[in-house]
């Protein structure tokens, strides 16, 4: 019990010392919360930018079951150049019926305005993570960092029960190697092959009827051309269009991508990213990724660009769900969604 408690200690000194360096650039920064937190565990506007993030009910902004999704917007101050990390400092405690968060969406943006995604935090440093104790939940990258002054975090809740956030990290520059950050993306695709051409699939809500996709083959019919009739449409939807694909058995998974038009002439833009889904059975669905990166990089006009994901491992499943995130009132034209797995 001595060995752990030192090794615990240790790790919230380490924790503590990147926290106060120059990495943190959201030490001290103002924010603000949408929706607001439960009366009970309310925030005067320091809380998540303090440096403390102790297992204390009086140091945690909390909601219980809330409408929407939890968001909080740090602004830093000044512009950022290299946003490379974003946490959440997060209470588990079962007992109290406080769960951790499934993931959180960050983005960030130079005038509090037009907002860019940059990716998913979705993994624990400390998973297993043990019951009633603070808990590390982040997003960190190398190569596909963050320039802005405004980070905005859209935190999923664990299910139906509280959600506790103690503290807010956003890490400018070279990931510090006291961190041990994960980087998403590393997986090695020498031996993946497409596994999704002429597959079945599932569209909600149905394209618009001026692109429609009458014969339910053009989005895996192995095709990515520049042509409006070889894509369907989505014109400003009410609902996030989403694709589900049915690979007819289990795969592991080590990319997915979908290609899109983007013509400003016409009004027609890319996606701000996609949401990566997997499932067994086709009916519950475990979110594993969120796909910003694109290819060509940057994305060009008047072109037909690639948005992809890849996971750190392969992930087997049989059927994907891609969400696609629209940008703005506008068109969004999809060509193909493609998965590959591995040999």
């Amino acid at each position: 019990m001595l060995k752990k408690g030192i090794v615990v200690l240790l790790a919230l000194l380490v924790a503590s010392l990147v926290l106060a360096g120059e990495f943190n650039v959201a030490a001290g920064k103002t924010y603000t919360l949408s929706p607001e937190p439960n009366p009970n565990y309310a925030d005067p506007g320091s809380k998540l930018t303090d440096g403390s993030f102790n297992f204390s009910w009086g140091d945690m902004v909390g909601w219980e079951n809330p409408a929407a999704n939890p968001t909080i917007v740090v602004d830093l101050g000044d512009i950022y150049e290299e946003v490379s990390y974003v946490a959440l400092k997060v209470m588990y405690s079962a007992p109290s019926a406080v769960n951790m968060p499934e993931y959180f969406i960050v983005s960030i943006s130079e005038d509090g305005e037009l907002y860019e995604d940059l990716g998913m935090g979705i993994t624990y440093a400390e998973a297993p993570v043990a019951n009633d104790t603070i808990a590390t939940l982040y997003w960190a990258s190398e190569e596909f960092v963050g320039y802005g002054r405004y980070v905005k975090i859209e935190i999923v809740p664990g299910g139906d029960a509280w959600t506790m956030i103690a503290e807010i990290v956003v890490g400018d520059g070279a990931l510090p190697e006291e961190l041990d950050a994960v980087v998403g993306g590393l997986l090695d695709l020498t031996y993946a092959a497409t596994v999704s051409v002429g597959k079945p699939y599932m569209l909600i809500p149905l394209p618009s009827d001026a692109y429609p996709d009458t014969d339910s083959v053009k989005v895996t019919d192995g095709f990515a051309r520049y042509s409006w009739a070889d894509m369907i449409g989505f014109d400003n939807p009410a609902i996030n269009p989403t694709i589900i694909i049915d690979l007819l058995e289990p795969k592991s998974i080590g990319r997915v991508s979908a290609h899109f038009m983007r013509s400003f002439a016409s009004a027609v833009n890319l996606p701000k990213s996609l949401l990566i889904g997997v499932s067994d059975d086709g009916m519950e669905f475990k979110t594993v990724g969120l796909a910003v990166a694109t290819n060509p990089y940057p994305p060009q006009n008047e072109f037909i660009n690639e948005i992809h994901w890849s996971p750190s491992e392969p992930v087997l499943a049989r059927y994907v769900k891609i969400e696609i995130r629209p940008r703005g009132a506008a068109w969004t034209m999809l060509a193909e969604a493609t998965v590959w797995a591995m040999e």
